[in-house]
């Protein structure tokens, strides 16, 4: 009796060994989750409308409500020997409908990570946040919140991954974010948060990535930068940084992508060398100046150094059939031992922002052109007959391509950090279009795309750009970008799929602009808005299917409106007052003439007895 009872002990104790084992693997858990932890969880997803026919179920037990990438609810939890499950993770991401953060879920004290990205979440970020001491991860990307950081947020000091990017968040950068030094990620761009830079964010040392943009407010310099040892990327495009880079920059050494574009920096370009080895290097639109080192200039490094016009200097030579990744258009760069005569010229023009008569000439064939964006030549035969040309060159990280037959110039500039973006992309089918071929296949971009025709006579001109939306096709992703002509901003946040309807159906902007000095340019660009990562990290920024660019008074593509009828009254009336006065006019003319003529003859008359 005593040996089976033995026994029963033994096997009873090697099954709770073997279920706390389960449990440690992260298998099904032994023990139930924590009451307060699942009342508030309840009470979170039943406001969310997640719950559904899983409502009596025991949180740690489910932990997935709905687990594709794309539209994630899920819990993770951390359930100890012989104790209570603890809910440490939450994420609930991709649900449009989802506009506000209950305050219960504050009472979820042991979260770990909380990511409530892509959502439509609004309003202010609650103070009750401080309650989540043990914090970790922080997203809360591409929603709509508002208002300023409370100051609750600073209790958080375990803080590593902080995403606030695409969101209306606003008043100065907070400086407690300075204090948070176990920060590893922080990406903020895309909000109405206003600078300086806090200058002690160089104590941030364990950073390995610093995503910042589209700062308002006061200007900051590069010494907010310290030695970080592990950061690979650094992006600080249009965070209002001037002045000159430091004589000893930072050490950065594990440093893969550098953006410093749209800014005021100035100084030599001799003092980015340390970061040679970068694969990316953007630093376009800003005021740097002297010679482009010649080592800075390689083939496995995406260069950007566009519109810092006092950049001179020479292209290394290069391998016949190779050019460099390099974009340099709007500097004083010389170019002339890598490119051809033709393409110079075309250059030289736009470095100096206009062409004299005889420099470039498209010539009266030429008032209309199209070009059929990331795809080959097209010919419609309706009643606008349009030759789209081809336009399938790679453009890599960093690159321009000049068409010396239409003289047309194509211009690119971005690459997403943690994943090779495709800068031409295609689809099979296009939805509700008269012009099929021309929507599916793009160019696009992570950053900036420019379109520039050089030579056109001055005059006015009619622009349409055509846009259907072929890589974010299904699920809560959203691509949003600005578009310029002429240097005016003509969309903000333009949503192609808001505009056309849906995803995979052409739409059109059609835009009058005026042309003085021999050159149209259409800029595309983002500004830190949409989501990043839906259908895959980089689906964001500019996309354009095709651009077409006419001579407004061409009758066949920009015809006068017909007068309307109280206009046709108008001018009958304007052509009867005018018959009038003419009529009036030489009446009096007839009878001047007729009075002058008889006072004569009298005169005549009366002389002649005299005689």
């Amino acid at each position: 009796m005593a040996r089976s009872a033995s026994a029963l002990v033994a096997g009873f104790l090697l099954v709770l060994a073997l279920l706390t084992l389960d449990a440690a693997q992260g298998q099904q858990p032994f023990a139930p989750t924590d009451p307060s932890d699942a009342d508030a969880l309840h009470a979170v997803f039943r406001q969310w409308r997640l719950e559904g026919e899983a409502a009596a179920e025991d949180p740690c037990m489910k932990r997935v409500w709905s687990g594709s990438f794309e539209i994630n609810a899920s819990i993770h939890c951390n359930c100890p020997a012989f104790s209570w499950c603890r809910i440490t993770g939450l994420n609930v991401t991709g649900y449009r409908n989802i506009t506000e953060i209950p305050l219960v879920l504050f009472n979820l004290t042991e979260l770990v990570s909380l990511d409530l990205s892509n959502n439509n979440l609004n309003g202010l970020i609650p103070p009750e946040v401080g309650n989540l001491s043990k914090l970790e991860t922080w997203h809360f990307n591409n929603n709509n919140l508002s208002g300023s950081f409370p100051h609750e947020s600073s209790l958080l000091r375990n803080l590593k991954s902080l995403w606030i990017f695409d969101n209306n968040v606003e008043g100065l950068i907070p400086e407690f974010i300075q204090n948070l030094t176990s920060l590893t990620d922080l990406r903020i761009y895309g909000t109405k948060l206003q600078g300086p830079i806090p200058k002690k964010f160089s104590n941030l040392t364990n950073l390995e990535v610093l995503m910042l943009g589209d700062l308002g407010g006061n200007h900051s310099y590069f010494d907010v930068i310290g030695e970080w040892a592990n950061l690979s990327t650094l992006s600080l495009r249009k965070c209002g940084l001037t002045g000159q880079l430091p004589n000893t920059p930072p050490n950065l050494p594990k440093l893969t992508y550098l953006d410093l574009t749209s800014n005021n920096l100035s100084g030599s370009l001799r003092l980015l060398l340390p970061y040679k080895n970068s694969s990316f290097i953007y630093i376009g639109e800003n005021s740097f100046s002297e010679r482009l080192p010649p080592e800075i200039v390689q083939q496995n490094v995406s260069l950007d150094v566009s519109y810092n016009r006092f950049v001179n200097g020479s292209l290394p030579t290069v391998v016949a059939g190779q050019k460099w990744p390099i974009n340099y258009i709007g500097t004083s760069v010389d170019a002339s031992g890598t490119v051809n005569s033709e393409i110079l010229t075309i250059l030289n023009c736009l470095r100096m922002k206009g062409c004299n008569g005889s420099s470039v000439t498209t010539g009266a064939d030429h008032a209309t052109f199209a070009i059929n964006c990331g795809g080959k030549q097209i010919d419609y035969s309706d009643q606008m007959p349009t030759v789209f040309s081809e336009d399938l060159t790679d453009l890599g990280g960093a690159g321009f391509y000049v068409n010396t037959t239409s003289h047309w110039v194509t211009s690119h500039v971005g690459s997403d950090p943690f994943n090779k973006s495709a800068g031409i992309v295609n689809i099979d089918n296009i939805l509700d279009s008269d012009m099929p071929e021309l929507y599916k296949t793009a160019r696009t971009s992570t950053s900036s795309l420019r379109y520039y025709v050089v030579g056109l006579a001055n005059g006015r001109y009619t622009v349409k750009l055509f846009f259907a939306e072929i890589v974010i096709t299904d699920g809560p992703g959203r691509r949003l970008f600005d578009i310029d002509i002429q240097n005016q901003n003509i969309r903000k946040d333009f949503d192609i799929t808001k505009e056309a309807g849906g995803s995979r159906k052409g739409t059109n902007i059609t835009q009058e602009v005026s042309v003085n000095n021999s050159i149209l340019e259409i800029h595309l660009y983002w500004s830190g808005r949409g989501t990043c990562c839906i259908p895959y990290k980089g689906a964001y920024g500019p996309l354009v299917s095709a651009i077409k660019v006419a001579r407004s008074q061409d009758p066949t593509i920009s015809p006068p409106r017909a007068p309307s009828s109280d206009s046709a009254r108008q001018d009958e009336k304007r052509r009867g007052v005018v018959a009038g006065i003419a009529a009036l006019c030489i009446a009096a003319a007839v009878i001047s003439s007729s009075v002058v003529y008889l006072w004569w003859k009298w005169v005549s008359l009366v002389k002649r007895p005299m005689a």
